[in-house]
């Protein structure tokens, strides 16, 4: 009888310690579960937080290509209208210089005439007077004037050696169309003097337009500007060259 008591008492411990360690597996195991599971969504928050920060990072760069974007259209635009100001300009500086060629012109009959015909009255026997008035075609302010300007090629660009002295280097303007570029802008000059009773003044002004044309399509994008002596270096990239780089 004490032994079958015996045995049950040691059949109930087993079963304790069979129970206790099922437990205790379960519980190894729930925490571990959860650990996994902290661990999978710690990754997956990371993992959205990099997403978010790549995100923002093309949102700024979206928005800083389109503000490049925006800034190159509109320095075209006014570039344009720089163009457009110096043709009319130039146009209403040909009219007038035509006029007062014109005016020139028949002053300088009038007065041959004039001297003329004192020369030829009965009262005065001297010799006609010959006037030798200055025309056009002799007078620089009327011709077009070559400013130097070169241009060369590399192997992905063209080169444009524009001339402007130091005083002058900030009055370019360069305009890139598909295969062509545009150099423009202006000179002014005004002085005053005074000798003896005669107070003297000077007012000049001068606007230039150079065009290059080009064998291949160009890019303003990636062009550099420096001095070189009295020029300025402008190298503008071949477009064929901008689309391999990128």
């Amino acid at each position: 009888m004490a032994d079958a008591i015996g045995k049950k008492n040691n059949s109930q411990t087993y079963l304790r310690q069979i129970q206790q360690e099922k437990a205790k597996y379960k519980r190894e195991l729930a925490e571990s579960q959860r650990n996994d599971m902290k661990a999978v969504r710690e990754y997956y928050a990371e993992q959205n937080k990099e997403l978010e920060r790549q995100s923002a990072d093309a949102v700024v760069e979206i928005k800083a290509e389109a503000r490049q974007m925006a800034e190159a259209d509109r320095q075209a635009r006014a570039d344009s209208s720089a163009e457009s100001a110096d043709l009319k300009r130039q146009e209403r500086q040909q009219r007038q210089s035509s006029k007062m060629d014109s005016q020139a012109s028949q002053s300088s009959v009038e007065k041959k005439n004039l001297y003329n015909n004192k020369a030829s009255s009965p009262d005065n026997k001297r010799a006609p007077v010959i006037q030798n008035y200055e025309t056009k075609e002799t007078d620089d302010f009327y011709a077009v004037q070559n400013r130097g300007s070169r241009i060369g090629e590399g192997a992905g660009y063209y080169t444009i050696d524009a001339y402007a002295p130091e005083h002058e280097k900030n009055n370019l303007r360069v305009s890139i169309q598909r295969n062509k570029a545009t150099i423009s802008g202006q000179r002014k000059f005004e002085d005053e003097a005074a000798e003896g009773d005669k107070n003297m003044r000077t007012n000049n002004f001068q606007s230039f337009r150079e065009e290059f044309k080009f064998d291949r399509p160009v890019s303003g994008e990636g062009m550099k500007r420096e001095r070189i002596g009295d020029f300025v270096r402008f190298t503008i990239p071949k477009l064929e060259a901008v689309d391999e780089e990128s």
